[in-house]
């Protein structure tokens, strides 16, 4: 299973692609106009991202609309959006609209509001609205938030076939291109939770070159390993396969490693040749996948340097 952050990666890709149907599930019924995105914006205190921050008008008041995805709900999340609120209105000097997005179902309550008490007494309440995505499958389904659609086999139990077939109908439907694309293979990764990769290849195998084309991170590495495995195949040996995969999977690493960085930091040549002779000796495929966490998530290139000597000092050299 792929596990660099796919619940972080997919949110990325569906918040920047359908900001306008984000903003109708988290303010039903208001008539507020999306203005623009505002991206990598971090707090500090400490300095920590948060999810998606959007500008939004309505009634001629500008706000800033901020949207916290969460995939389980975390005892302390009500005291961190209570944080965040409070540090983004203190940082952009207009009004906060804090929303909570849930995508795992479950039965019980979800807490929006976070309390402080002297005993008995409640002495300071701040709330937000909660949003359970898992309420919206038959909006999904019936093409009202057909941009969701990669999310359905998430927020369903048991997601079988049919499912993958009610995704890939949706997400056709789209006419942009590259945002069909970035869908494409948003299914593919998130449906490999559930699903075995080769029948996922072999299901999605007419839109395979299409996902190519899109922005994802994640389908280059999905590309490589599909590559490992099909030179395993058409050597004809198990042991063929098993290393196809592995050198496909672990190169595949390294240049998602790379190719984040030099997006993010823009660091000069002969920066990007050192780090790329260090994740050379780096062939513990566990270890890569820690580091393209870090190279998404460090807030600065020292960080991620320091990330990897930490782990390339804890892995087997090669």
């Amino acid at each position: 299973m792929v596990k660099i952050n796919l619940f972080d990666q997919t949110l990325k890709i569906i918040g920047r692609n359908y900001a306008d149907s984000l903003l109708r599930l988290a303010l039903p019924g208001v008539r507020a106009r999306l203005l623009g995105t505002l991206e990598n914006v971090e707090l500090s205190l400490p300095v920590r991202p948060v999810d998606f921050l959007h500008r939004i008008e309505c009634e001629g008041q500008e706000h800033i609309l901020h949207i916290e995805f969460q995939l389980e709900h975390e005892a302390d999340f009500p005291r961190r959006m209570h944080s965040y609120h409070g540090a983004l209105s203190e940082q952009f000097k207009i009004p906060v609209v804090s929303v909570a997005l849930y995508l795992s179902p479950r039965l019980s309550e979800l807490s929006g509001e976070y309390v402080v008490r002297l005993g008995e007494q409640v002495v300071h309440r701040f709330t937000y609205p909660v949003v359970r995505l898992w309420d919206y499958v038959d909006g999904i389904r019936s093409g009202a938030y057909r941009e969701l659609a990669p999310l359905l086999v998430m927020l369903l139990d048991r997601p079988d076939e049919s499912v993958l077939r009610e995704e890939r109908e949706l997400i056709l439907a789209e006419p942009d291109r590259r945002k069909r694309a970035d869908s494409l293979a948003l299914a593919v990764m998130i449906a490999s939770r559930y699903f075995d990769k080769a029948f996922l290849w072999r299901f999605f195998q007419e839109e395979v070159k299409e996902m190519r084309e899109g922005t994802f991170i994640e389908d280059w590495l999905e590309e490589m390993l599909e590559q490992g495995l099909q030179q395993g195949l058409q050597q004809g040996l198990q042991q063929g396969l098993q290393q196809g995969r592995v050198e496909g999977a672990t190169q595949a690493h390294r240049e998602t490693i790379l190719q984040i960085l030099t997006t993010r930091f823009n660091p000069p040549s002969e920066q990007v040749k050192s780090l790329s002779k260090r994740l050379e000796t780096i062939g513990e495929l566990n270890v890569l996948r820690e580091l393209v966490t870090h190279a998404l998530r460090d807030c600065t290139l020292i960080d991620f340097e320091l990330s990897l000597k930490r782990l390339s000092e804890s892995s087997p050299q090669e």
